[in-house]
């Protein structure tokens, strides 16, 4: 389903989480004598008595950080001065070997800016060398900092220090990296987010600024805890530094919607502003002692802004950048199918938690809407698939020999997939949910049989129309021809068929009630031209007049088109009192058996008077 209506499930999600305690005694009138009024007082309550506890907690971090520095140099006996150069020779280390495979490979890079882009296959091979290429840069700077803590690593505590300030170095140019392979800010070909190069620019700097945030202040939680400060305190960093990621969000969400305008795009200003509250709220519930209520609002936050970048990235990578503004039909139905697929994934991170962190939902109604969203997210996944492969088929229609059966099959297909695929969905959230289908479905299909008692016309009309479907007795497009009722076939539903006459009237007739059927329009149709001569005129003559007119039908370029095989001059037929019957066999294309008489009988005519034959009229006997 569309990614707007996951916000407002997410809602429902965090308040079906929030418990509620059983009931000592009738509450009292008013608001707080409610049993959701007092749960929202106390974690009110609790989040201010965190605030409290992060505040006291941050006054005594300056000192703290001050003993755990002191602690880590004496461990290591070396001066302050001798610590830092051997820090600075590791990440020298790293750097260096960065720039050895930088210079190794620099043509290597330069293929890759240079890469044809012209089908998907090409984008696809670009795009992964670039994702290779970067990471291969992180590896060999990890590669060289390694190597060089092996050689120069601090002893002790300091030595600790040192290695996870390399991983969080390493997890900054990882950040980095995944910014410059989806922003691509200095290269607008390869860009897989459609954003503007200024806006680009601004994404990928706050990428930066939110992992060397991140990065400081879980290195400064790590000093703490080496140095042997109070638990107290290195949690409390740990808050501020998630309260300061959620603070330069909406700046960096800001920047970047900021860099829009004059753009001609339509502004995701209000977007933006609630996807910017999400983190701040996610640390607002955690601290409230809700992490199921923060683990949600997080993952529901962000999810469809990523399912939306990620649609554009295999939008991009499949049909290349759209530089007209408006997506075709395929460009909608893989980027659709790319935001859900990434939408599932979400929300079975929601359920399940972080691989090795027990932060999934364990919530009973929690997990049946989440199961819900799946359901729905899976079965609109199928349905695009579904549609994408008819419509693909409906497009051929008039460029191949069977392209008007498939018009005719195709549309009547589409809506049994769709009803399928609604009433299976339909069915399995009501299971998610606990209701018993069983009986549900037992119970329907008595009600289906009795209905069936009393509805025989009706599924005799859909199974006739199934059978004569199937036997491609007709397709739309054609003329036929059933009892009293001739017309061409305009559409059809499940019971019925709408045929409209020469005089323009519209006639439903149910499958059922059609009987034998008369197609005239299907691969060839045959006509006979009579032409009468009076009696006393020699044969040599008018048998000559009526071939000329044949050679002349032939002769014509846009006539012989319509002819499936040449015009048949049969000769005098049969002989009244008065006259002679000529006639000719025509085997011409369906449709266009009245243009091809009248061309002939036009020609007939302008010969006979050219050659003095008067033609006659009248009633033949064999």
């Amino acid at each position: 389903m569309r990614s707007r209506i996951v916000p407002g499930l997410a809602l429902a999600a965090v308040l079906s989480m929030i418990a509620t305690p059983p009931r000592a005694q009738t509450p009292t009138l008013g608001f707080a004598g409610l049993a959701l009024g007092r749960d929202v007082d106390q974690h009110l309550s609790a989040i201010r008595d965190r605030a409290d506890a992060l505040a006291a907690a941050a006054a005594k971090v300056p000192a703290a950080t001050l003993k755990a520095a002191t602690a880590l140099v004496a461990d290591e006996a070396a001066s302050p001065v001798g610590l830092v150069a051997r820090l600075l020779l590791l990440w020298l280390g790293g750097y260096l070997a960065e720039r050895l495979f930088w210079h190794w490979s620099a043509p290597w890079m330069q293929r890759i800016v240079d890469s044809p882009l012209a089908t998907a296959r090409q984008r696809v091979v670009a795009q992964a060398q670039r994702l290779l290429f970067a990471q291969s840069l992180v590896l060999s700077f990890a590669a060289g900092a390694c190597l060089a803590y092996l050689v120069a690593a601090p002893r002790g505590l300091a030595g600790v220090m040192a290695l996870d300030a390399l991983l969080a170095i390493v997890a900054v140019r990882s950040a980095r990296a995944i910014g410059r392979f989806l922003f691509a800010p200095g290269g607008p070909r390869l860009r897989l987010v459609a954003l503007p190069t200024n806006a680009a620019w601004r994404a990928q700097h706050g990428v930066t600024i939110l992992a060397l945030t991140a990065a400081t202040g879980l290195l400064w939680t790590t000093l703490l805890r080496l140095g042997g400060a109070d638990a107290a305190i290195a949690d409390s960093v740990t808050s501020l530094t998630l309260l300061l990621c959620a603070l330069v969000c909406p700046a960096v969400i800001g920047s970047v919607v900021a860099s829009l305008r004059g753009t001609g795009r339509r502004s995701p200003r209000p977007v933006a502003v609630a996807l910017g509250l999400v983190p701040a709220a996610s640390w607002l519930l955690a601290q409230a002692a809700l992490p199921g209520s923060a683990w949600a609002v997080l993952v529901l936050g962000l999810a469809p802004a990523l399912s939306l970048a990620l649609g554009d990235a295999a939008r991009t990578v499949a049909f290349g950048p759209n530089r007209a503004g408006t997506l075709t039909r395929e460009e909608r139905i893989v980027a659709r199918v790319a935001r859900n697929v990434a939408l599932i994934a979400a929300l079975l991170l929601l359920v399940e938690g972080l691989p090795g962190a027990d932060q999934g939902l364990g919530f009973t109604m929690t997990s049946a809407i989440v199961s819900a969203l799946l359901i729905l997210l899976g079965t609109d996944l199928a349905w695009q698939v579904a549609r994408s492969i008819i419509d693909r088929g409906l497009a051929h229609v008039g460029g191949e020999q069977h392209a008007d059966r498939l018009a005719t099959v195709l549309p009547a297909v589409r809506t049994v997939v769709f009803v399928a695929l609604s009433i299976t969905a339909a069915l399995s959230i009501a299971s998610a949910f606990g209701l018993q289908i069983g009986p549900l479905l037992a119970g329907a299909g008595v009600v289906g049989l009795t209905i069936g008692f009393g509805a025989q016309a009706l599924v005799r009309d859909i199974i006739s129309g199934f059978f004569l479907l199937l036997d491609d007795a007709f397709r739309v497009g054609e003329t036929i021809e059933s009892g009293s009722l001739q017309g061409q076939v305009e559409a059809f539903s499940l019971r019925s068929v709408r045929l409209r006459d020469d005089n323009g009237h519209m006639h439903t007739v149910a499958f059922g009630e059609l009987k034998a059927v008369t197609n005239f329009s299907r691969d060839w149709a045959g006509l006979e031209v009579p032409v009468y001569v009076p009696l006393g005129v020699p044969y040599a003559v008018p048998a000559g007049v009526i071939e000329a007119a044949v050679a002349e039908i032939e002769a014509d370029a846009t006539l012989s088109a319509l002819l499936i095989s040449p015009p048949r001059f049969l000769g005098a037929t049969a002989l009244s009192e008065s006259s002679v019957r000529f006639a000719v066999l025509i085997r011409t294309v369906p449709g266009s058996q009245a243009r091809i008489r009248s061309e002939l009988l036009r020609r007939i005519l302008s010969n006979a008077a050219t050659s003095g034959i008067l033609l006659g009229t009248g009633s033949s006997v064999a």
